[in-house]
């Protein structure tokens, strides 16, 4: 197989990211990056967020910061290095914008489409940075892992390869092979999440930030009206009078816990690695959940 063999899906355009052709394509379109919020795995995102973006119910533009600027900065720098350490590969960086032909609504924008040389063999290339290693311990965090699941789904190619850069110096590569248990899983979830988007249907709630942020967009005026809660108001009083103890017991059984490690990483429950000890750069060392 090679790149100009892909069958399953069409490529609808190259575009400049952000771009007024950009946004079109993505129009009603669902790609790699949303479909781990959809699952409940984007820790900065809920699912009620992307549905409400994707119903049009509060902007759906995302603000840049520094993070994104570099990230996409450094992306060249990232490919460069993969390529480096791949002579064997043909290594298309400007991959374009691709639409499965059988799901109209699952689109794919790769960092990168691979072709070796040697077996012809073709795999998706997806660049990442990261600030610091703590996701990437077990490997590819799984919010990255459903994004390149769903870009091998969308292609009908069964490997992917992540290339990320960790604290500006530290590159590491991963193979990941295409999992169809978990691509039919994430069709699923998006195609239930696509009939609540038609429905006019909200997720279910969370407690996210995110959706609480999302909920405050909804009704940015204030007008000189009451609303009677009932006991939905009597259990916001009950959980809010409760929430200060919680957390105070909360940090007692945390300063414990460090009490208890000492100078040790990992804390360990029924043999089971569950919190660990870390510090960021010269900083003192923080209790973390694993």
């Amino acid at each position: 197989m090679q790149i100009e063999d892909i069958e399953v899906a069409d490529l609808v355009g190259n575009f400049e990211a952000a771009s007024p052709e950009w946004h079109e394509a993505r129009e009603n379109k669902i790609g790699g990056s949303m479909v781990g919020t959809i699952a409940g795995l984007n820790k900065w995102e809920s699912p009620y967020t992307a549905w409400a973006k994707f119903t049009g119910k509060i902007p759906s533009e995302i603000p840049d910061n520094a993070a994104m600027e570099w990230g996409r900065r450094l992306e060249a720098v990232v490919a460069e290095k993969f390529i480096d350490e791949h002579p064997e590969m043909f290594v298309m960086t400007n991959a374009g914008t691709w639409v499965n032909k059988e799901r109209p609504y699952q689109l794919a924008n790769p960092d990168g489409l691979i072709e070796n040389q040697e077996t012809g063999e073709v795999a998706v290339l997806e660049i990442k940075t990261a600030r610091y290693p703590d996701q990437w311990q077990d490997g590819v965090p799984l919010y990255y892992l459903t994004q390149v699941q769903w870009y091998m789904s969308c292609l009908g190619i069964d490997k992917a390869y992540v290339a990320v850069l960790i604290s500006g110096s530290d590159y590491r590569e991963y193979e990941v092979p295409a999992d169809p248990f978990q691509q039919q899983a994430d069709i699923q979830i998006v195609e239930k999440f696509l009939d609540l988007v038609e429905k006019d249907k909200a997720p279910d709630w969370d407690g996210s930030d995110s959706t609480y942020n999302s909920v405050r967009l909804l009704h940015p005026e204030i007008t000189d009206d009451e609303v009677e809660l009932g006991s939905l108001g009597s259990e916001l009083l009950i959980a809010m009078d409760n929430q200060h103890q919680i957390e105070q017991h909360a940090k007692k059984l945390k300063s414990k816990v460090l009490a208890t490690m000492g100078l040790a990483k990992r804390g360990l429950v029924n043999g089971q690695h569950v919190f660990s000890r870390q510090a960021r750069g010269t900083g003192t060392p923080f209790l973390v959940k694993k």
